[in-house]
């Protein structure tokens, strides 16, 4: 496996077909922004991403989305986070490589806290980010209205500064 920063034309499909099959109403608010192609494609090219490549194939195993929260400067040191690793490979690593990297990354580019939001009818996903050094932050009780019933959603973060003081 290969991790990349360089989003390629030939990548949005596979990236199209992955976040169709990875998220849902148990997973996120946002499934709206995979209906239109075309949409999906030009907003992809606007993200931070680390990617996940077989190194054979060149196929997308995975990435992780990343982004300061807000333009405002008292934002600048935070990064907030998206993954999605393709079904057929959860399980083998990818995602906690990808995570990895992110994190090893975040000190050069001056970042202190790194944070995510999780729903509460995900305990998989939370319990990976733990794994991975994430600490709670909140819950935010009855946060989205979905498919007639509330989402709960868990904030989490992980503090850079316990690997980088300098960076804290």
């Amino acid at each position: 496996m290969i991790i990349t920063d360089k989003l390629l034309q030939e990548d949005i499909p596979q990236f199209w077909a992955i976040d169709k099959a990875v998220w849902n109403s148990d997973n996120t608010p946002a499934l709206f922004q995979y209906e239109d192609f075309d949409r999906y494609a030009e907003g992809l090219w606007r993200q931070q991403l680390l990617i996940a490549k077989d190194e054979t194939t060149g196929e997308v195993l995975g990435s992780v989305s990343y982004h300061h929260p807000s333009p405002l400067p008292g934002h600048s040191r935070q990064w907030e986070l998206g993954i999605s690793i393709a079904p057929h490979v959860q399980g083998q690593g990818i995602g906690r490589k990808l995570m990895e990297e992110l994190i090893r990354r975040a000190p050069a580019e001056n970042i202190g806290k790194i944070s995510l939001e999780v729903f509460a009818s995900n305990p998989g996903a939370r319990l990976f980010y733990e794994k991975l050094g994430f600490v709670e932050e909140g819950f935010l009780k009855k946060e989205f209205w979905i498919d007639g019933r509330w989402i709960d959603e868990y904030t989490m973060a992980y503090y850079i500064d316990e690997a980088n003081p300098e960076a804290n």
